[in-house]
């Protein structure tokens, strides 16, 4: 399977061997980020959806315990458990079936996967009864125009459209007001946007991290992004609400180029370098807390046109969610804040999947687990009856998610690690769950 990860950073010890509980911090740095740790720069969408791949990091998951145990094999044995374990790993992992190739504009690649429309769709906060799912795509159709056109708009069009991504072209209209002079420093001294975001009632169910920063967040856990018609924190935290792992969002405002900013050159002979500003809304979704000290994105140059943040607010719920029940697992047991559980005497395994806190992933991984151990050793293997899932944070910035596999049942009261220095760099833990499989 070819996939953008290195595996070598992820892969845990080698089967049914005791491994020290520590978090690896060197794995941990070493690991890649996600393709997407917040919105590009130069997104024209009003919406950026399913930014995380829940299956596809599953899968990764299981080829993790796998890989490992092709790596722990060396001499004459390395041919032979090279079979055996591709054999298994066929099992775990499956081709894809073959499917019709789609005209789509949205991404298919491996995780993680983003969806951006380049048309403005619904900006109003979903019905909390909505479907959550981080799998769901922006919905696109071709709509009808009076008069017939001279070729079939693309899926996602419409006739006339104007691509906003070509050189000049109009983007997305914001609902904010326009800041009058229109300049860098009159964006961000403006009162009206300060007032907003000190104002701003929190959700119910959620707890205010920041408010007023002129940077909003970037980190490994992003989710998506939807552009408000207001400043609106009760309908960013609906649009968190009815997204898988969404534990925390940032509301901000943004000053972005009213057309696609463009110096003339040979091959487009347009020029607007520094057009006029829009203003606009917008709400991104984490899968982690966020801290102040995730606020760094300060914005940025799309060619002379300077893109700047103001009013930046932090909200989460992390302490008030409890994640989903895993197949085959018991439901989850809440370690005590910011610890981990400590017992390498039981210790089958760990690994560090960079993202949004996803405890499936863990599932996945003690799932292959339990199935290499079984392959290499047969009825004296010992399985996985419990792992600890947990969100490490470097210096307050979400990374991902930490597992821990055990041949026990773990407490509790083993929950005695709470993160550690490594170098300069201090990794926190946060929404530490323990899961024991199902009897």
């Amino acid at each position: 399977m070819k996939n953008s990860f290195a595996f070598a950073a992820l892969v845990g010890l080698v089967a049914a061997s005791p491994a020290p509980q520590m978090m690896d911090f060197d794995a941990i740095l070493a690991a890649p980020a996600p393709a997407l740790v917040g919105p590009p720069l130069t997104l024209a969408a009003s919406n950026q959806t399913s930014v995380y791949n829940q299956a596809t990091a599953d899968a990764l998951a299981s080829q993790t315990a796998v890989s490992a145990a092709v790596a722990s094999a060396t001499g004459s044995a390395q041919k032979a458990k090279r079979g055996l374990v591709q054999d298994l790993l066929n099992i775990l992992l499956p081709p894809p079936k073959t499917t019709a190739k789609s005209t789509s504009k949205t991404s298919s690649t491996a995780y993680p996967t983003s969806t951006t429309a380049s048309v403005r769709t619904s900006t109003a906060a979903p019905s909390t009864t909505a479907a959550s799912s981080t799998s769901q795509q922006v919905s696109s159709t071709t709509s009808s125009s009076a008069s017939a056109c001279p070729t079939q708009p693309e899926e996602g069009t419409y006739c006339g459209f104007i691509n906003p991504e070509d050189p000049c072209a109009p983007q997305p209209d914001g609902y904010g007001p326009k800041v009058v002079p229109d300049t860098v420093d009159a964006f961000e001294a403006y009162p009206e946007f300060h007032k907003e975001a000190q104002n701003e009632p929190t959700p119910s169910g959620y707890v205010n991290t920041f408010r007023d920063l002129n940077a909003s967040v970037n980190a490994n856990s992003y989710l998506g992004l939807h552009t408000l018609s207001s400043y609106d924190a009760l309908g960013c935290s609906q649009w968190c609400d009815n997204t898988t792992l969404c534990t925390g969002f940032n509301l901000y405002i943004e000053r972005d180029p009213s057309l696609n900013p463009t110096t003339n050159d040979t091959f487009a002979p347009f020029n607007c370098p520094n057009p006029s500003s829009i203003t606009n809304y917008k709400c991104t979704l984490w899968g982690s807390g966020v801290e102040p000290a995730a606020a760094v994105n300060y914005g940025g140059y799309r060619d002379q046109f300077q893109v700047v943040i103001a009013g930046s607010n932090g909200y989460e719920k992390t302490n008030n969610t409890t994640p989903d029940t895993q197949p085959g697992w018991q439901p989850p047991t809440k370690c005590p804040l910011g610890s981990a559980i400590n017992k390498p005497s039981t210790c089958l395994g760990k690994s560090f999947f960079p993202g949004p806190f996803d405890p499936s992933v863990c599932a996945s991984y003690a799932n292959a687990q339990t199935k290499v151990n079984k392959a290499q050793l047969g009825n004296s293997a010992q399985s996985v009856s419990s792992f600890n899932a947990y969100c490490v944070k470097k210096n307050g910035i979400p990374q991902g998610t930490w597992c821990s596999l055990y041949s026990d049942v773990v407490s509790n009261s083993w929950a005695t690690y709470t993160g550690g220095w490594g170098g300069n760099n201090w990794f926190g833990i946060e929404s530490s769950w323990t899961y024991a499989v199902s009897k």
